[in-house]
């Protein structure tokens, strides 16, 4: 039996499960191994794990963890405890995995997202040992699954460069004749969401501003100036301020969708602005296909925004902020003067469909890994994509 290529990483949930199918369908090319969450040391290898920058396997899962627990934020010791607590687990499975990859004859090691924990720490040591690594997360758009051998969201590798798109010749059709899926899957509720099921009723003019799941890497890793959904809140009220002293302005309201996957709700915030809706309850499609605009951080809505043709302008680090596709704003002057004339701006929506057909048809895997309708076509598409990836990677 040849040694395994590929070794799957996961803690035993539905992706635990989604790779099990997938080693199943590689062979002798691929194993899959749990996620380790707590281990002993590795006496021989702690000096290699000494070595890392522990701020990086830390600083984001604190952050993370400090928006789901408020406690600690407003603790310092109890914050201090628990820091101290994860610098030590983390130096501990950093030796763990130093150990293991030191010996494991796999070239590429393949995980979820890359950038979360208990998920970066095995990442980072596998670039430290030389390992290829590629990484899944969910597909950008509809029905897709991504996976990419440099990174998730803001740090994949799809090209940044507009004339990189222009020159693309779409797969599916011409320009004009788009075939591009643009049924939006509905997100399900977190369990602890309420839900009224009644929409609420809408202005005709608004911009549609649909908020992250808080303590996500896009908000805690991607998003340079807006820190939290109060701060978007507050960007909001405060682009309000300087857009109601300008006599030219053509009124708005913004209209808020809480993301589903988020447990708790920002009821603080329903009724402090009267010109600030809030529509948790309302179909996202509808509010995107309603809207004048939609205004976002870096999320996957952003995306399916053009998929609907809509305008899109960000306020984070996205790998669609490609000029003449979508306004990014880095400053709240930026954003305030992007709305102010929100209703004249143009985009190159040829260079769009370029872009989402490319973003389908090139990067993306056709079928979402947790609703497979059609296993041997994903998985084939999957074992194609990995070899691609690993050739990249290597040369």
């Amino acid at each position: 039996m040849s040694a395994p290529k590929y070794l799957f990483i996961s803690r035993k949930s539905s992706h635990y499960r989604y790779y099990q199918q997938l080693v199943h369908y590689l062979g002798d090319e691929a194993s899959l191994l749990a996620l380790k969450r707590m281990v002993l040391p590795r006496w021989r290898y702690l000096k290699r794990a000494q070595e890392l920058d522990i701020d990086d396997l830390v600083a984001v899962h604190m952050r993370r963890k400090e928006v789901r627990h408020p406690a600690l934020q407003k603790s310092k010791w109890l914050n201090t405890l628990v820091e101290s607590f994860y610098r030590l687990r983390e130096r501990c499975r950093a030796s763990y995995y130093f150990a293991l990859f030191s010996q494991h004859p796999c070239n590429t090691v393949i995980m979820w997202n890359g950038m979360k924990q208990p998920n970066r720490t095995p990442y980072i040591v596998a670039k430290a040992c030389g390992k290829n690594t590629q990484l899944f997360e969910n597909g950008l758009l509809p029905n897709t699954t991504t996976l990419d051998p440099k990174g998730v969201n803001a740090l994949n590798s799809m090209p940044r460069d507009a004339s990189f798109y222009r020159a693309w010749q779409p797969k599916k059709s011409s320009f004009g004749k788009s075939q591009l899926n643009s049924q939006l899957v509905a997100r399900k509720a977190h369990k602890h969401r309420k839900t009224s099921g009644i929409d609420t009723p809408l202005p005709e003019r608004y911009i549609f501003v649909p908020f992250q799941v808080p303590n996500d890497t896009q908000v805690v890793c991607h998003s340079p100036w807006v820190k939290s959904m109060p701060d978007f809140y507050a960007v909001l009220e405060r682009a309000l301020t300087y857009l109601n002293a300008q006599p030219q302005w053509q009124q708005f309201v913004f209209v808020i969708k809480e993301h589903p996957s988020w447990p708790r709700s920002f009821k603080e915030l329903h009724n402090r602005n009267k010109q600030i809706i809030f529509a948790n309850d309302n179909n996202t499609q509808a509010l995107i296909e309603s809207s004048l605009a939609v205004v976002t951080l870096n999320s996957t809505v952003g995306i399916e925004s053009l998929l609907l043709g809509k305008k899109v302008i960000t306020l984070g680090d996205a790998f669609y902020n490609i000029d003449g596709m979508v306004t990014h704003c880095p400053t709240q002057q930026t954003f305030n003067q992007t709305l102010l004339t929100v209703e004249y701006q143009q985009f190159d929506t040829e260079l769009v469909y370029r872009f989402l057909d490319y973003l389908e048809n090139e990067y993306l895997l056709p079928q979402s890994w947790s609703n497979l309708t059609d296993e041997q076509t994903h998985f084939e598409a999957v074992a194609k994509r990995l070899e691609v990836n690993q050739k990249k990677r290597v040369s």
